[in-house]
């Protein structure tokens, strides 16, 4: 019952940089306990109750094709899904209900700037048929007597509502202000509807100022935004849409195992298939929030919602280099996802934007002043090694030889002269990594499991004559 959709058709973010070792986390801060939410029912209000009626509208993604370092302004703005647009509509954002529901579950912060009261509600928010709008119109209600939460709602309506604010999110987790991040999401083909997992990211709406009506003679009393206003639901942090892109030639000539030697036929043909694709890890530091267990943190000075840092996540990741530090959190060097990247040669030249067929990797990052790498390590030479099984059917080894494979965000040094490379909510970065390569002049030797395992490819590929 609870669906954050986002829709992709062409998705930089991360600036090259040196290879700093990262450090870890810092121990989160947690919010200090409280009385459980107010669940609210989405009932009809009656006479003498109050109703609270709220619309929010989906705002667009703005993008940044360039990294942190560049002047941050976005190159369009995003509204729809379309690969081929010339204008870069890209990406699109849509709240989804499971079938025979038209509800979202989200949270709502009621709080009253003066005093610093606060009344948080689990809210189940009904969404519009095409998924940009979302709002709640019903009963206030759910309130367990003599709670403070009910005294301090009631505190509020007897002044009207004077000096009172709401806070929504929507995207964390169901019931309570935590949120699961669900990883690096690999999509193996960029091309249009491409669907991200539900509650991939996370909205809010911060610090709207409510207004107050009577109806019916000052028999029903409803709370709203002042001025009948709508309020903008923004992502909260930013989307990395990052692209490896694999420009090694196409195809590799088929090898005669038995010689090491280029295979031709009878009418002395040769033949090519198309290169495997390269297999390689995904590094991210563990001060990265998108490798985090983060927990929302909500202000009732300023009516917003910041992260907070937390444990790694080993649900998508595994820690590498661990530090132990008696008494302290575990700690790790770098934090390696546990998905192994397979990325096939790219159809197209690296441009400032995916296009169809692009190898893309999402990633969600809701802490927006985090810091640290994003890069990826080779798993296997095969077929990108300089050796007899790298050949190309222009008679060229080819060779990867690393170089541009890692991103850095950076934290400001005091005294250095390198600017904070910092991102900004509700942006959409799209970075590129090219896997970088040479061409040798001879083959050159590799070992025997290297050569067992191409051999036995070799065996299983389909060739088609060199034209």
């Amino acid at each position: 019952m609870r669906k954050l959709v986002i829709l992709v058709a062409a998705v930089g973010l991360f600036a090259s940089c040196s290879k700093e070792t990262p450090i870890a986390p810092a121990t989160p801060k947690v919010q200090e306990q409280q009385e459980a939410p107010v669940t609210l029912t989405g009932e009809e209000a009656g006479e003498g109750q109050i109703r609270l009626s709220l619309t929010m509208e989906l705002d667009n993604f703005e993008q940044v094709a360039g990294g942190f370092d560049a002047a941050q302004e976005p190159r369009g703005v995003v509204p729809g899904i379309n690969t081929g647009a010339a204008n870069k509509k890209l990406i699109d954002l849509r709240a989804y209900a499971d079938a025979g529901s038209d509800r979202i579950k989200g949270m709502l912060y009621v709080y009253d700037a003066i005093t610093k009261d606060i009344v948080p509600f689990n809210a189940p928010f009904r969404i519009s048929k095409d998924g940009k709008s979302i709002g709640y119109d019903g009963l206030v209600s759910g309130f367990v007597d003599g709670s403070n939460h009910k005294k301090n709602f009631e505190k509020m309506v007897a002044k009207h509502m004077n000096n009172c604010y709401v806070t929504a999110i929507i995207g964390n987790d169901p019931g309570n202000l935590n949120f699961t991040n669900k990883g690096p999401y690999i999509i193996n083909n960029w091309d249009d509807n491409v669907k991200l997992p539900d509650n991939f990211v996370m909205l809010t709406s911060e610090a709207n100022p409510i207004g107050w009506r009577n109806n019916l003679g000052g028999k029903v009393h409803e709370i709203t935004v002042k001025n009948n206003g709508r309020m903008k639901l923004r992502m909260m942090g930013y989307l990395m849409m990052l692209r490896i892109h694999n420009g090694f030639p196409q195809y590799v000539t088929r090898i005669n195992p038995a010689t090491n030697a280029p295979y031709t036929d009878a009418s002395g043909k040769r033949y090519r298939a198309p290169r495997p694709a390269m297999f390689t890890y995904l590094d991210v530091s563990p001060t990265l929030s998108v490798a985090q267990n983060q927990q929302p943190i909500f202000d009732s000075k300023t009516g917003k919602i910041s992260m907070k840092p937390g444990s790694v996540n080993t649900t998508n990741f595994n820690g590498k280099h661990k530090e132990v530090n008696v008494g302290q959190p575990d700690r790790y060097r770098f934090m390696e996802y546990k998905t192994i990247l397979q990325v096939p040669v790219s159809t197209a030249p690296a441009g400032e934007l995916p296009v169809k067929g692009d190898y893309v990797v999402a990633m969600y990052f809701p802490q927006v002043d985090d810091f640290g790498s994003v890069g990826i390590r080779r798993v296997a030479p095969y077929f990108y090694d300089g050796s007899i099984y790298s050949l190309a059917p222009n008679g060229k080894y080819y060779k990867f030889i690393g170089g541009n494979d890692k991103l850095e965000k950076s934290l400001p040094t005091p005294g250095s002269s390198t600017p904070y490379r910092k991102a900004l909510d509700n942006k959409v970065y799209y970075p590129v990594i090219s896997l970088k390569y040479i061409d040798v002049n001879k083959a050159e030797n590799v070992g025997v499991d290297i050569l067992n395992f191409c051999k036995n490819w070799t065996n299983s590929a389909t060739w088609e004559p060199i034209p």
